[in-house]
């Protein structure tokens, strides 16, 4: 019911962290998305990162994060709204008013509003930046590694067409559903109702290159291609698979088909799990491709039963948490990706670690 009369100790980690406390202070010091920039207009908007609860909001001079919290009583201030210049977020308990940078410039009980305000009545703010129409955040001071390089995201020539995908909210973690994005051998056992080919499952051996930033490999595979358009029957097709993953989460997958005139259609997938908890993560999908007038509600739904395939596998998976002791599962030599993921997690983060890092 109280706290303590000494004083309380203050600390980053949530209430109920579901990390330990090394992992959360390493997670933290990445960018991750926490919303599609369309999501939030001019009213805040909750989210969740790494067990913490956050406040998006958009002023004249820039989207801001802040965890979801009045300093003065702790109300949650994504429950406030925006003042009439969109320049302060205005708590819904007492109108204390916050700018971008979280401080307060206002507080409208005091009898002179000439006074000057304390300094401590101040947000605990965080690093937020939008990039390819995605709110992404760090929540310390220097992050450890930039924002995936998307060039072709950035910077589109008319012949592609992007769309974003509806949020997806797994009970998995990040990590869970990043190594199954990634993974090859799968895809002919759990997209049998999408693209998966049950007659040919062989994987090749396939060549990783990695660097301090990311990993990307590359592989044929046979497509059954069914259920895309109404009305058309399935058939095979070759494709070739290319994997650029950026640590921790994010991942491009660049598919190339040669089509039956000599034409290469070339779709993306980028997808990046943003680790609500430990055993939960929030998927954001961007989908982009070079088919001449595509319909975006096909590409979008046929993603949607992509994903529902792979949810019901991944959401299984115990432990929740990836291993990160290579000895505490058995692997098939199509798991390369896989081992040499958890590997430079340890190596360059340290994650999994029982020396608090922060």
């Amino acid at each position: 019911m109280f706290l303590s009369t000494d004083k309380t100790q203050t600390t980053e980690l949530p209430r109920d962290c579901t990390f330990s406390e090394s992992d959360w202070h390493i997670l933290a010091g990445f960018r991750h998305p926490v919303a599609f920039s369309s999501a939030v207009t001019d009213k805040p908007v909750k989210a969740k990162l790494l067990d913490m609860d956050l406040v998006l909001y958009r002023t004249v001079d820039g989207i801001a994060a802040a965890r979801d919290l009045c300093v003065h009583r702790g109300a949650a201030l994504s429950l406030g709204w925006m003042d009439d210049a969109c320049k302060n977020i205005v708590c819904p308990f007492h109108g204390l008013h916050y700018d971008r940078n979280g401080v307060c410039t206002k507080v409208p009980s005091m009898p002179d509003q000439t006074q000057p305000i304390p300094r401590s009545l101040r947000l605990i703010s965080y690093q937020a930046e939008e990039r390819y129409g995605l709110i992404w955040v760090c929540m310390k001071p220097e992050a450890l590694r930039p924002i995936p390089d998307w060039p072709l995201l950035s910077n589109p020539t008319e012949e592609w067409t992007s769309f974003e995908l509806p949020v997806g909210h797994w009970k998995a973690s990040a990590s869970r559903h990043c190594e199954n994005f990634n993974d090859a051998a799968h895809l002919s056992w759990v997209h049998t109702g999408t693209f998966g080919n049950r007659d040919r499952p062989a994987i090749p051996n396939y060549k990783i290159e990695m660097d301090d930033n990311g990993m990307s490999f590359g592989f044929p595979y046979v497509e059954v291609e069914r259920g895309f358009r109404d009305g058309v029957p399935d058939f095979e097709r070759d494709v070739y698979y290319i994997h650029r993953l950026s640590f921790p989460f994010a991942t491009d997958l660049q598919i190339d088909v040669e089509e039956d005139d000599g034409r290469m259609i070339t779709n993306h997938a980028y997808d990046i799990g943003s680790p609500t908890s430990a055993r939960e993560t929030t998927v954001f999908q961007i989908f982009q491709t070079n088919v001449p007038n595509p319909v975006p509600e096909e590409f979008a739904n046929y993603q949607v039963r992509v994903n529902e395939e792979d949810i019901v596998l991944v959401e299984s998976q115990r432990p929740e948490e990836v291993p990160l002791n290579i000895s505490e599962e058995m692997h098939i030599p199509a798991d390369k990706f896989s081992i040499q993921y958890r590997k430079a997690l340890v190596r360059l983060f340290g994650l999994g670690s029982p020396q608090i890092v922060r």
